[in-house]
């Protein structure tokens, strides 16, 4: 597995988690693009893991959190990733910040930075367009 691999992997889970709607406000988000259009990343996606001894054996997983404009906290979780690639996933930043001397959060925020970039920039009526 390599990074083109998670990016992939992670923007399809988070893709599929939508429409998602405001639980407050009511606001409907229909896609990931429109997600990340009208709210506003908190901080580095967080990993209540600890990877220091290693992958547990049932991660939690990701979590990023985001303001609506109403001001609720809203999330996209890793819920969902089969759990044997969960693992994989895991392992691999486990590895990944380990050989470039950065912590899982930087590691996290980078992954996560990369996904927007590809949503945001690909053309509004063609998601086919999802790189290798």
């Amino acid at each position: 597995m390599n990074e083109k691999d998670v990016v992939r992997l992670v923007r399809s889970h988070s893709e599929g988690l939508f429409p998602k709607v405001c639980p407050n406000c009511g606001r409907r988000y229909e896609s990931l693009r429109d997600y990340l259009k009208a709210t506003t990343h908190l901080a580095t996606p967080v990993l209540y893991d600890d990877l220091t001894e290693g992958v547990p054996e049932k991660p939690l997983g990701p979590l990023s959190l985001a303001s609506c404009p109403c001001g609720t906290t809203l999330g996209i979780s890793s819920v969902g990733i089969p759990l044997t690639q969960m693992i994989e996933l895991l392992t691999w930043a486990r590895t990944e910040c380990k050989s470039r001397s950065i912590s899982v959060r930087e590691l996290l925020g980078h992954i996560r930075d990369r996904i927007d970039r590809q949503v945001l920039e690909s053309p509004e009526d063609d998601m086919r367009d999802i790189p290798p």
